[in-house]
C-alpha cells in the first residue's frame, strides 16, 4: 500500500460523495481521484527518476489536493511548502531539495521571478490557472488545459484492485498491508536557528499513523472535519489523510482571523470535528457563541501543536460538556500523532497528553534510552513505523535526534502509575533561575489561571545577579489591566518564590508561526524578530511596545 492509496481507497467507499468542501466549491471523490489521475500522469510523462522532488505552493483548496497527489500518483517525492514564508526561503527550500516540478496556485505567481533563479533545477511549473510570465523561463502549465486535453481512465479501473491492496473493511494498525519504507514527502519545518529543516517521511510512516489516528478518533465515512489548519502543516496533513482514507469529508475554510465566519461555517456544513493549536481553541473560548448550543453536529474535536494550560482544558469541557475532547502530542518527526488522551479520562487525568497511539512505543527514558521509574523525570523517546526517515541533508542533526531507530523528542517527562505521561518541559525550555531548574511550561500555565491573561510565554534571560532569570511576555484579554505586581502575586500563591517571573512584559500579541505556535525564538533573541518577520517565519502579528517592565 502507497500513499496514494489513501485516496484510491477512499473514492472506492465513497465515490460520489463530497470530498473537499471549500466555500462555494466542492469535489466529489470521483473527480477528485480522476483530477490527480490525470494531472500525475502528465506530470510522469516529464521522465524524470522515481524519486524527484515536486514542491506544492497553494493556499488549502480543492487545487492544493488535487496538486498532492498528482505529485503522488506520478510517484515522486511530495514536498508542501509554507505559505507565510518570503520568495528567498521558498528558493531555499527549493533549492535545498532540488525540486524538478513546482505545482503553484496563481496568487503566489509573484513570487515566481525571485523563488526560481536562473540555475534553479526546477524545469517544470504547473499553475491553477492560465499564467505568462516572461520573466521565468521555466515552462508554465495551466491547470485546467491538462485536464482537458488529458485522456479519461474509467473509474473503475483506478479503483481496480484497491480492496487487495487496502482493504475497505476493518482497516487497522496492525493489519496494514506492506508498505513501502521509501521516502514519499518532506516537510520542511522551522529549525532552531530560523533555516528551514526537511523531515523525510515514508509511505509507511504516513499510512501507519494515519490508520491509528482513525483508529483511535472512531473515524468513519459520515464524519466531516472543519479544516483551518494549513495543509502544509502535518497536523493539517493528518486531518486531510485520515478523512480521505475513509472517504470521509474535509471541509476548508482559510478565514480563521474572522473566527465568527468559522463557526458559522461550522454550523452551516454541520461539520463532526474541529482541529486546532492551543491559540484556536483560546481565541474561540472568547466568543460567546463557541458552545454546544449552537454546533449541535460537532461530536469531537482535537487538540495539539503545542502543550494547552490545564486550565484553557478545563474551559473547553464546560463549554463543551457533551462532545469528546481529544489532546494528542506529536511531532512531524512522528508522523506526526505519538500520544493521544481518551475523552474518558480528560477529567481525571487534565494535564496529560495521554498513552502511546496504538502501534508506537513511547518510552519516558533516561540518557541510556532505558524506562524512567514512575514518576521520575526522563525525556520521550519514540519508536514504531511512524519514526521520520531522517533530515534532508541535514545529518548532523539528525544524529541528535534518531539513536537506533528512535526519536529523541527534546520533550521532558514523567509518567504516572497508570502509563499517563505529562510533559514537564522541553529540554531547552527549561530555566536555571539561581542555580533552580524552573520548568517554562508549569509558570505558563498558573499564568493562564489568572482569567485576565488571554496567552503567555515564559523563558530564561540572562541576569547579572541570578545568572538566568524568569521572564513572562503576556497578552491580556480585551478590555482587560493587569500590574506586574499583580500577576507575580499570583504565581506566588502556588508556586515557590524562585519561580516567581523577575521580568513582565506585556504585549498586544505574541509572535506566532503560521501553525499558530508561538515563536519563543523571537521573544529570547529579540534581534532575531525583524529577520524572522522578513522572511515570512512569522504571522503579521507585532508585539507592541512594553506597558511595564
Amino acid at each position: 500500500m502507497r500513499l496514494y492509496d489513501l485516496l484510491r481507497r477512499g473514492a472506492a467507499i465513497s465515490p460520489d460523495k463530497t470530498a473537499i468542501t471549500h466555500g462555494n466549491r466542492s469535489i466529489t471523490y470521483h473527480d477528485l481521484l480522476t483530477a490527480a489521475d490525470k494531472l500525475g500522469r502528465s506530470l510522469q510523462s516529464d521522465d524524470l527518476p522515481p524519486d524527484s522532488r515536486v514542491a506544492v505552493l497553494c493556499e488549502n483548496s480543492v487545487e492544493y489536493v488535487i496538486f498532492f497527489f498528482a505529485a503522488l500518483r506520478a510517484g515522486f517525492v511530495v514536498v508542501p511548502l509554507d505559505t507565510s514564508l518570503k520568495p528567498d526561503k521558498l528558493q531555499y527550500i527549493l533549492d535545498d531539495c532540488q525540486a524538478k516540478i513546482l505545482l503553484v496556485q496563481a496568487k503566489y505567481a509573484r513570487f515566481l521571478p525571485e523563488m526560481i533563479s536562473a540555475d534553479s533545477g526546477v524545469e517544470r511549473i504547473v499553475c491553477d490557472k492560465e499564467l505568462n510570465l516572461d520573466t521565468v523561463a521555466t515552462p508554465i502549465d495551466g491547470l485546467a488545459k491538462i485536464l482537458d486535453e488529458a485522456t479519461s481512465v474509467e473509474f473503475d479501473e483506478l479503483i481496480a484492485d484497491i480492496d487487495t491492496i487496502a482493504p475497505l473493511k476493518n482497516l487497522r494498525h496492525d493489519n496494514i498491508p506492506d508498505c513501502p519504507r521509501e521516502l514519499t514527502a518532506i516537510f520542511y519545518t522551522s529549525g532552531s536557528t530560523g533555516t528551514p529543516k526537511g523531515v523525510m517521511l515514508s509511505h509507511r510512516n504516513l499510512l501507519s499513523n494515519t490508520v491509528a489516528t482513525v483508529e483511535y478518533l472512531k473515524l468513519t465515512q459520515d464524519d466531516a472535519i472543519m479544516c483551518i489548519l494549513p495543509l502544509y502543516y502535518i497536523y493539517g496533513n493528518s486531518l486531510l489523510l485520515t478523512h480521505l482514507l475513509i472517504g470521509a469529508r474535509v471541509v476548508i475554510d482559510n478565514r480563521f482571523a474572522f473566527p465568527q465566519v468559522i463557526l458559522q461555517t461550522m454550523a452551516e456544513e454541520k461539520v463532526t470535528g474541529f482541529s486546532g493549536v492551543p491559540s484556536n481553541f483560546m481565541i474561540l473560548l472568547n466568543l460567546a457563541t463557541f458552545d454546544s448550543k449552537q454546533l449541535p453536529d460537532l461530536r469531537y474535536l482535537t487538540q495539539a501543536g503545542g502543550a494547552m494550560a490545564p486550565e484553557v482544558i478545563r474551559k473547553l469541557m464546560a463549554a463543551f460538556p457533551d462532545k469528546e475532547i481529544f489532546i494528542m502530542y506529536g511531532q512531524t518527526e512522528a508522523s506526526p500523532r505519538v500520544t493521544w488522551l481518551p475523552p474518558d479520562r480528560l477529567k481525571e487525568k487534565v494535564g496529560s497528553i495521554g498513552i502511546p497511539v496504538p502501534g508506537v512505543d513511547v518510552r519516558v527514558a533516561g540518557e541510556s534510552a532505558m524506562e524512567m521509574p514512575v514518576g521520575d523525570i526522563g525525556e520521550i523517546v519514540v519508536s514504531g513505523d511512524c519514526v521520520m526517515l531522517g533530515y534532508w541533508n541535514q545529518p548532523d542533526e539528525q544524529t541528535q535526534v534518531l539513536r537506533n531507530g528512535r526519536l529523541f523528542t527534546g520533550d521532558l517527562a514523567r509518567r504516572d502509575e497508570d502509563g499517563y505521561i505529562y510533559v514537564v518541559s522541553r529540554k531547552k525550555e527549561i530555566i536555571k533561575a539561581g542555580g533552580n531548574r524552573v520548568s517554562a511550561k508549569e509558570i505558563e500555565e498558573r499564568i493562564l489561571e489568572n482569567d485576565k491573561v488571554l496567552e503567555v510565554a515564559v523563558f530564561g534571560v540572562e541576569d547579572e545577579v541570578l545568572g538566568e532569570a524568569i521572564k513572562a511576555v503576556m497578552v491580556l484579554k480585551e478590555s482587560q489591566s493587569a500590574s506586574i505586581k499583580e500577576i507575580q502575586e499570583h504565581v506566588a500563591l502556588k508556586l515557590a518564590r524562585h519561580k516567581i517571573p523577575k521580568y513582565i512584559d506585556f504585549v498586544e500579541s505574541l509572535p506566532k508561526y503560521q501553525s499558530g505556535k508561538v515563536n519563543k525564538l523571537a521573544l529570547t533573541n529579540p534581534e532575531l524578530l525583524d529577520s524572522l518577520r522578513k522572511s515570512g517565519m512569522l504571522n503579521n502579528n507585532k508585539p507592541a511596545d512594553n506597558q511595564g517592565h
